[in-house]
């Protein structure tokens, strides 16, 4: 006899204690201090490029897609585990509390996501649409609700051609009602839609009736979640739950060609194709960089810019530390006959080339839309401040590890 309440209570007790530990790792004091900084300009800014669009921009079709995608994505967090398909199968009849419980929980986690959504696009909607946040935010909430049920319904299939068409679906009829709330459409374009979801959920409540869980996809659905989160607290701190898996990317290889062969560059070799490779470095470089450039771009302020280049040198130097202690539990690297002062000497090679290649796009950013002698200077101190953060944050943090 399973009890699926109590069940549910402690893996989700037990979820959420790794979780809050995670985070705070992950926003810790000098983090915080930057995001509120950050957050702050962009506020300021943001509003201020609200107030100046035109009453001819097309907020209804791009809320759609927007707010469409985040009402029909997301999956139920059911917390199973791979010894389940052994141990919890025999009684899937009894483990329906377990799955309310999970529905409810991933609901109301995702409405909150809806609700931070709209409250970054409050100006914007607050200028461009008819209907009062509540009521859109009660329509969201609703509809997230119907697409939760769609999902758990898709548990019993294991066609993936049904699962993309479920996301379609889901996705168009999500973004139709937005665009049709927001752009003051007539009540029996609501009917119409209102009427294509009783339909799929007639259709989708038969054709999975008499049918078991597919337990299979169901746990790599909730493995694909985990990983989303723990790839992200990786980044600050180790995470023993974190399964790394490497992406071949050929057309990176021209980089790598560039570093000399020698004794002397194997643990430089080794990290920037770890860089280009694993543990989702190069990408969050790729977001770091390109959002402060677009922020530069979008202030019009000499010296807040100049505190947004440091702000995102200081971002990705503090997020890129980790990639120093990415092989400690390999043993090959460990049996290279190098000194350590090698190893450590590519580390903060690596991360200065990083920092200071990002500072220089910044500028080049700076010098395209406000050309002037000042930022010369400041992209000087950016480098000298790369060299410095490099081995800043590298060395220490490598310390750490190995006195563990």
């Amino acid at each position: 006899m399973i009890d699926a309440r109590r069940l549910w209570q402690q893996r989700f007790r037990l979820e959420w204690q790794k979780r809050i530990r995670y985070l705070r790792y992950m926003f810790n004091d000098h983090l915080l201090v930057g995001l509120i900084i950050v957050l702050g300009g962009i506020a300021v800014m943001y509003e201020r490029w609200a107030s100046s669009l035109p009453d001819s921009f097309p907020y209804p079709a791009i809320a759609a897609v927007v707010f469409g995608w985040a009402a029909a994505a997301g999956s139920v967090r059911t917390l199973f585990r791979e010894a389940d398909t052994v141990f919890l199968l025999p009684g899937e009849e009894q483990l329906r509390p377990y799955i309310q419980r999970a529905f409810f929980v991933s609901w109301l986690w995702q409405a909150y996501g809806l609700s931070l959504l709209l409250l970054l696009a409050g100006p914007l909607h607050a200028r461009f649409s008819p209907v009062p946040w509540p009521l859109f935010l009660l329509g969201l909430f609703c509809f997230k609700g119907w697409s939760l049920w769609a999902v758990c319904k898709g548990s019993y299939i294991a066609e993936p051609s049904f699962h993309r068409f479920s996301a379609f679906a889901r996705f168009s009829l999500a973004a139709v009602f937005v665009y049709l709330v927001l752009a003051g459409a007539s009540w029996p374009f609501f009917v119409v839609v209102v009427g294509l979801v009783a339909v799929l959920s007639t259709y989708l409540s038969r054709l999975v009736r008499g049918k078991t869980w597919k337990w299979e996809r169901i746990i790599a659905e909730e493995q694909r979640a985990a990983r989303a989160f723990y790839r992200l607290a990786n980044l600050f701190t180790d995470v023993p739950e974190w399964r790394e898996t490497a992406k071949r990317r050929r057309w990176l290889d021209s980089l790598l060609a560039l570093i000399p062969y020698g004794k002397r560059h194997v643990f430089f070799h080794l990290y920037a194709r770890t860089f280009l490779r694993a543990g989702g470095y190069a990408g969050l470089y790729v977001r770091l960089t390109a959002i402060g450039g677009v922020m530069l771009a979008v202030i019009d302020h000499q010296y807040g810019r100049a505190v947004i280049i440091f702000l995102f040198l200081y971002a990705t130097a503090v997020q890129l530390a980790a990639l120093p202690s990415h092989h400690r539990y390999s043993l090959w690297p460990r049996l290279y006959p190098l000194p350590q002062a090698q190893q450590e000497a590519a580390a903060v090679r690596l991360l200065s080339i990083l920092l200071i290649g990002q500072n220089t796009v910044f500028h080049l950013v700076l010098l395209a839309v406000s050309p002037r002698l000042l930022w010369l200077a400041t992209w000087l101190g950016g480098n000298i401040w790369s060299l410095w953060a490099a081995g800043r944050y590298v060395r220490p943090r490598r310390g750490r590890k190995a006195g563990r």
